[in-house]
């Protein structure tokens, strides 16, 4: 079975690269056709074609892109990102050296082609494999308190990770038979063996929070020597607190807490995104937005903008513009765009693109009324945050007080970029979620 598996994986390899030489061969021969009519592709010397492309594999290779990787969409554009990046620069430096002045321009646009062509496909890709169960990974959930239902949560809304969730694991009798997102508790810790080999488990995610070193070792020597791939998920409060990065002091580990916002230097390179996207945003959504507050005033004769007093930065309170959307139709309500107007704030400095969610008052006394909940307002609240996208809006205040911890202290430019980004679709493909009722016992536990 499992050399029918590597057989099918490298066969799904060699068709991988073979599309990627073909979207990158396209690519440039798209934009030949736009910035050179009538050369085509021959524009570039054949040998520096098959340099290049053979740079694309390598590149890919060399990041991850080639091994059907159980990551998120986003961990692929970020992987793509960096190899077209590193391929384009090797052109660039190519070229200077061949003294090949005439196709720079258009060696610019065949990548900035190739980049989203290339991550298209890939998820169609994907997608494909998973709808047929070709590679897809079996993960078995040892723990079904909550850590465990949100990262099955998660599993299930990421189709391209290529993972399914077969069932959970949990010494708590009360739980097991139940059912967690329509995934069963199949039994106890002790039943491991006979479920991975009746299931064909590939990989094995340990998400029991307060689980003792004993337990986790029991586990790990159970597990790893029959399995691909272990997870561990920590609880919140570690991954709130401590960054991926590990260092070696002299043969011991250190793993270092993160910074995040709380870096000054980091605030700053914030404010100038802040500042610069939403002039940006303004431009492109300015004709829009316009047509709305035209549409909202036509329907009462009344303002088309509205503003709320929110809690913002250092607790101060701010007037937050948003447009009197209920008064327009289902669609424009449905579209989740109520709060564009928010970039006015952005641009006075209340706001920011990216952060958590602007509190009205009384939220502001009932979810966060001490000095650990208020080391959110260390930073501007966010039109969009990592809470509002992360498709638990109705869970409990602890939850949304731990993502938005998190994303004080793992703040980074590609984190902002992924969040806008699942905004976007959010506002573009709006879909109903899936509620995680979490009681207060579980929240205690």
């Amino acid at each position: 079975m499992i050399r029918q598996i590597d057989y099918i994986r490298g066969v799904l390899i060699i068709f991988q690269v073979i599309f990627d030489v073909i979207i990158f061969l396209g690519s440039f021969y798209i934009a030949s056709l736009i910035f050179f009519p009538g050369t085509g592709i021959k524009i570039f010397p054949i040998g520096m074609l098959i340099f290049f492309s053979g740079s694309i594999i390598l590149t890919f290779y060399y990041n991850s892109l080639y091994g059907f990787r159980s990551w998120l969409f986003w961990d692929e554009i970020r992987a793509v990102f960096r190899s077209v990046i590193l391929v384009f620069l090797i052109a660039v430096l190519y070229l200077y050296t061949k003294r090949l002045n005439g196709s720079r321009f258009n060696l610019m646009w065949g990548f900035i082609i190739f980049a989203p062509l290339c991550l298209i496909v890939r998820y169609i890709f994907r997608r494909t494999l998973f709808y047929f169960g070709i590679l897809v990974t079996n993960v078995i959930i040892f723990g079904a308190g909550r850590t465990g239902e949100i990262f099955s949560q998660v599993v299930d809304e990421h189709p391209f990770t290529l993972c399914r969730v077969i069932g959970f694991l949990d010494d708590d009798k009360s739980k097991i038979g139940t059912e967690i997102n329509n995934v069963k508790v199949l039994g106890n810790l002790k039943k491991y063996n006979t479920i991975r080999k009746k299931y064909k488990i590939d990989e094995v995610a340990i998400a029991i929070s307060t689980a003792s070193r004993e337990l986790i070792s029991e586990i790990l020597d159970m597990a790893e020597f029959h399995v691909r791939q272990v997870h561990y998920i920590p609880d919140m409060y570690m991954i709130t607190t401590f960054s991926e990065q590990v260092r070696d002091v002299d043969g011991v580990p250190v793993i270092l807490a993160s910074r995040g916002l709380l870096d000054p230097f980091n605030k700053f390179i914030k404010n100038i995104i802040d500042y610069v996207g939403a002039v940006i945003a303004l431009i492109i959504f300015s004709p829009f937005m316009f047509w709305l507050a035209y549409k909202i005033h036509k329907k009462d004769g009344g303002r088309a903008l509205i503003t709320q007093e929110r809690i913002g930065y250092n607790e101060k309170i701010f007037n937050m513009y948003k447009f009197r959307i209920m008064r327009v139709g289902k669609y424009e309500r449905n579209l989740n765009i109520n709060e564009l107007p928010g970039l006015f704030n952005v641009l006075r400095g209340e706001m920011s693109l990216v952060g958590p969610r602007a509190l009205l008052k009384g939220d502001y006394k009932y979810l966060y009324n001490n000095s650990e909940d208020k080391k959110i307002f260390g930073i501007k609240p966010g039109l969009t945050g990592m809470w509002q996208i992360s498709g638990r809006k109705y869970t409990d205040r602890l939850s949304r007080l731990e993502t938005d911890l998190y994303y004080i202290r793992n703040w980074s430019i590609w984190l902002d970029f992924v969040i806008l980004l699942r905004t976007f679709r959010e506002i573009i493909l709006p879909k109903k979620r899936r509620e995680i009722k979490i009681n207060h016992e579980k929240i205690c536990n």
